[in-house]
């Protein structure tokens, strides 16, 4: 289907708004009886969110301009050239090289974190989040929100959506008897986190043009989780360990606007 996108701003951010809320709600129209690592609890969330993307690009479409054609559909949500992932994974794989580095100085494995969970919660974290998450806060946000606020400014706000689309893990642990402090301040050390990383991985959306990258980006931080900096004191060398982080600092920091350009790919936000 042949389409454009070109929404006033209040009305793109209430639609985008719209989609997030949706997401987000779906994900409680279960009875909450269970931790939400509970196997039960997890099965049920998937498939809720699973439903609600499956849905979006429909929703997508009631905001579309089919009179004025332009790009198809599944060009605007990106479902188009995997190989442009090769990049921004090989990006990410930088950033991450001090916490890999640490993994094998104390001879972890890349999935150490997962050990006392169940296989359903590796599949909803490694496969099932990254794939939906991206594609509604990436995939669909992005035509939303492209024209009305432009390049740079869609960098910066889209990953708002999607970082306080995580607000409700703060209600969840409130819930449970976690101390209100400490709830806050989790909240805002994983708002901050999710946040720059969607910035990151909507930058890679608008200059690859493809939801491939984002999602498997994705998948890989949630594999790495949060940098363990408390360990890089039990490894053989401290020193060269924090080296190495920095290392992979600069170096993502360096290389991220010489290696997503628009020059390097083909994609439709790069002409738009």
């Amino acid at each position: 289907m042949l389409m454009n996108f070109d929404l006033v701003l209040w009305k793109a951010i209430l639609v985008s708004l719209g989609l997030a809320v949706l997401f987000v709600t779906s994900l409680y129209i279960w009875p909450q009886k269970y931790h939400r690592n509970h196997p039960t609890c997890v099965k049920q969330r998937m498939f809720s969110a699973l439903l609600i993307t499956l849905l979006s690009p429909c929703y997508l479409i009631l905001f579309g301009d089919t009179s004025s054609e332009h790009y198809h559909l599944l060009d605007w949500i990106g479902i188009r050239d995997p190989l442009s992932a090769l990049i921004p994974l090989s990006l990410t794989l930088l950033l991450f090289s001090g916490p890999l580095y640490l993994q094998y100085e104390l001879k972890e494995g890349l999935l150490s974190d997962y050990s006392s969970y169940s296989d359903v919660v590796l599949i909803r974290n490694l496969i099932v989040a990254p794939i939906t998450e991206e594609i509604v806060f990436r995939s669909c946000l992005g035509p939303l929100l492209f024209k009305p606020l432009g390049w740079t400014a869609t960098v910066i706000a889209q990953p708002l959506f999607f970082g306080v689309a995580h607000l409700h893990h703060g209600f969840e642990l409130y819930r449970r008897g976690t101390p209100l402090l400490q709830v806050l301040a989790t909240v805002l050390v994983q708002t901050a986190f999710t946040s720059a990383f969607g910035a990151f991985s909507t930058l890679t959306f608008l200059t690859t043009g493809s939801v491939i990258g984002p999602i498997l980006c994705h998948s890989f931080c949630n594999c790495m989780g949060f940098p363990n900096l408390d360990s890089i004191s039990d490894t053989s060398c401290p020193k060269v360990t924090w080296g190495v982080y920095l290392l992979g600092l600069v170096g993502f920091v360096v290389l991220t606007p010489y290696l997503l350009t628009c020059q390097s790919f083909s994609s439709l936000y790069c002409y738009i």
